[in-house]
């Protein structure tokens, strides 16, 4: 007979194969409050957890001895309102700036925080983290330039893979880098440091490449219910209708600068980024690149005449929009928006016009690959923490569809401009709709919002 499914049991399967000296941090993210007391009762007492709100909520109903570990990937503008929760560690230091702005924070609430840097390790341009030789500058600046943090060691994270060798090859790499910092400066870790490597998938390879410290969510609590989570947005023709000034704008900027271009060629194109789209135009004519002088030229005239024909007002909504964010929204549902865009003024004004129900914002500026590359729809989806079964996209373009698809993701699409449906099928869009009425009908007559 199958054994019931039983979260102590879960933690003494695991235990069994974890040394004394391996710190378990069981990955409570998403998952209940009861759970989480449970696995406590079971004599665990750290916990992780990729989200402020989630950990804010969970803080005063759970007892007061419990060492919440922050893991998930933190924006600056999280900081202050992680610090004050006051994390025992931040396991996801990916960056220099946000290194800065724990910093900078932790001195201004009077605290020192610990945190480990993220190290890039993994052959995937979506993963985040720092390269060896940020890790050893940072390092050197220890103790003049971090007053407020006490880095105690790094964390990785292996590449999606089920290549024990590639696996292997990640976490050794980061047991070789932390073990050269300590042995050439004791000094530079207030002791021995802290590995943080291995998951739910890989923790026995990670422990035997010397982790000793590991993050197990799914072995331990299960899987979680594919509950709707986060909806990640087109912007031009999804939020904005803004595709008919992009498009003239596009053709006046390409054929003053001798390149045939129409309307439709800008349709069809909807979702590269800017640069993308000259390239591709160009390749197409002289079987190369554009010089890169011609493309900055293009693209801020370009940029100049949607400026001029929306006479230096944002565009329109796009009909209904509005609605279903709020609907969204209402429902505990992230939106996001992943664009190819560069415009700075629409990107800018999202949030303001929008009234901040946004979570995240993927623009040509946060990418190398602009879509049809699934490089920005996989980018928001790490950023969520989410499963993919928990995300959808909603798109209205035949080269966001693509990406969005390459990408994993449930994707509707919704036919906002003179493109046929066929087109969008084509790319093998779950659902196209008509118009946003009909994907808020969809949302609100389906079952994707029950837990």
């Amino acid at each position: 007979m199958p054994t019931e499914f039983s979260i102590t049991n879960n933690i003494r399967n695991v235990r069994a194969h974890i040394p004394a000296h391996v710190t378990l941090v069981c990955v409570s993210k998403f998952h209940s409050v009861e759970a989480i007391r449970e696995a406590y009762d079971a004599g665990e007492r750290h916990f992780g957890e990729s989200r402020v709100q989630e950990l804010k909520q969970k803080i005063p109903l759970l007892p007061d001895d419990i060492h919440w570990h922050f893991i998930g990937h933190l924006q600056t503008n999280k900081v202050r309102d992680l610090l004050k929760l006051r994390p025992y560690l931040i396991h996801s230091v990916d960056s220099e700036r946000l290194l800065e702005a724990i910093n900078a924070e932790a001195i201004k609430q009077g605290i020192v925080q610990n945190i480990l840097l993220e190290l890039h390790v993994a052959k995937e341009e979506t993963k985040t983290g720092l390269s060896k030789t940020q890790v050893r500058l940072i390092l050197d600046h220890t103790a003049t330039a971090w007053r407020g943090l006490r880095i105690l060691g790094l964390m990785a994270m292996a590449t999606n893979t089920d290549d024990e060798t590639e696996i292997r090859r990640c976490f050794n790499l980061t047991a070789g880098l932390a073990s050269d910092l300590y042995s050439a400066n004791e000094t530079v870790f207030q002791a021995k440091p802290i590995l943080s490597m291995g998951m739910s998938e890989d923790y026995r390879i990670a422990i035997d490449c010397g982790s000793n410290m590991v993050r197990i969510g799914s072995t331990i609590f299960g899987e979680r219910a594919h509950r709707l989570k986060a909806v990640f947005f087109d912007q031009d023709g999804v939020l904005f209708d803004s595709m008919p000034c992009h498009a003239k704008a596009w053709e006046m900027a390409m054929n003053e600068n001798g390149v045939p271009y129409t309307a439709m060629d800008c349709y069809r194109n909807e979702g590269r980024t800017g640069p993308g789209v000259i390239n591709e135009i160009y390749r197409r004519l002289h079987g190369t690149d554009a010089p890169q002088e011609l493309i900055d030229h293009i693209y801020n005239t370009k940029s100049n005449y949607f400026l001029q024909l929306n006479k230096g007002q944002l565009p329109a909504l796009i009909p209904g929009v509005r609605d279903v964010l709020q609907y969204l929204h209402k429902n505990g549902i992230q939106c996001w928006v992943v664009t190819g865009s560069g415009q700075r003024n629409l990107i800018n004004s999202l949030n303001d016009t929008f009234d901040g129900v946004f979570t995240g914002i993927i623009s040509a500026f946060d990418v190398k690959y602009g879509k049809p590359n699934p490089e920005p729809y996989l980018k928001a989806w790490e950023r969520s923490g989410f499963r993919k079964e928990e995300c959808m996209v909603v798109e209205n373009a035949p080269l966001g569809t693509r990406a969005a698809k390459a990408a994993g993701l449930f994707t509707c699409a919704v036919n906002t401009g003179i493109l046929p449906d066929a087109d969008l099928e084509a790319e093998h869009a779950d659902k196209v709709f008509p118009n946003m009425a009909a994907l808020l009908k969809w949302l609100q007559d389906s079952a994707i919002l029950s837990v």
